[in-house]
């Protein structure tokens, strides 16, 4: 890598082809070495490239990573430190990540409710999803597939069938393929 501006650097990180994963996170460690300061979109990046090549180590490093460089209020940034987390099973870093958030997007919500279900957490995947509905956000088809997923996971169907029944009528959200493959995994 030669010694072009920061903007081009980040650039080229943010545009290497998915397929190559390994290949960005050498190109983010040279970055670093260089002195070569990502912006937020390049930590989602490289965040993202964590999750798809199953790097925990990364992720964690990002984790300390991201205070240090003023990121920690960024939602964007948030959001895939809960998706990444909830992806490894780490649904306690996850968890720490929402409840220090200042600003919640209901991207966070949702990352946070799917991430608990997806783990076995279905208490928490449904405390928080009965938390959204009396909160600022409403429900999509996204947070209904959490509390579903929750009702699948744990076996149970009345639950289960109330929530896929006020997803249709009361938040007129229509039923996907996720929300019907729950209901049949009830």
């Amino acid at each position: 890598m030669g010694h072009g501006n920061i903007e081009s650097a980040v650039k080229m990180l943010d545009e290497m082809p998915r397929d190559y994963f390994e290949e960005a996170l050498e190109y983010f460690r040279v970055m670093q070495i260089s002195g070569v300061e990502p912006d937020y979109l390049t930590i989602i990046s490289v965040l993202n490239v964590c999750a798809n090549v199953r790097t925990l180590g990364i992720g964690l490093w990002m984790h300390r990573y991201v205070p240090k460089q003023d990121f920690k209020d960024n939602v964007r940034v948030c959001n895939t430190l809960m998706d990444v987390y909830s992806r490894f099973g780490c649904i306690e870093f996850a968890r720490q990540v929402f409840q220090r958030m200042h600003k919640r997007t209901l991207v966070s919500w949702n990352s946070i409710i799917v991430g608990f279900a997806v783990n076995g957490f279905v208490g928490e995947a449904l405390e928080y999803f009965n938390l959204m509905q009396k909160g600022v956000f409403k429900t999509d088809e996204v947070s209904f597939t959490g509390a579903l997923t929750a009702c699948s996971h744990a076996g149970l169907i009345e639950d289960g069938l109330q929530y896929f029944d006020i997803m249709k009528k009361i938040y007129r959200v229509s039923p996907q393929i996720e929300h019907h493959g729950c209901i049949v995994d009830l």
